[in-house]
């Protein structure tokens, strides 16, 4: 009896764990506010450009807002600039919202507007 009780609280608290993450995924405007050239990070590593992006259309309401984000040079098309609006993947997944973290966003792949 006592073992079924543990396996009833188990599955309870593990239905609960599942029942706290949450995922959105969508399209989104940006307009590249700047890129940031390779530099280095520490002593014999060095960090690929990264493009600055600002939100360029109503905020589309995600876990955590867009207003500004980037992403590795590597998700844009090539000749990318400041001044362009492109259109990017982003996902955001917020694995458990009981831990106090923001939840994770990926940007990219992205394409010229």
């Amino acid at each position: 009896m006592k073992a079924l009780k543990a396996c009833l609280a188990i599955l309870a608290v593990g239905t609960l764990l599942v029942g706290c993450s949450a995922k959105w995924e969508e399209e989104v405007r940006f307009k590249v506010t700047r890129i940031t050239p390779e530099r280095e990070t520490v002593p014999g590593q060095m960090s690929p450009p990264y493009v600055v992006l600002a939100l360029d259309q109503d905020d589309p309401e995600p876990l955590v807002s867009l207003s500004t984000t980037g992403a590795g040079i590597d998700q844009f098309p090539e000749g990318v600039k400041a001044g362009d609006a492109v259109i990017c993947e982003v996902r955001q997944v917020e694995k458990n919202n009981l831990d106090g973290l923001e939840p994770e966003s990926e940007v990219g792949p992205c394409r010229l507007a």
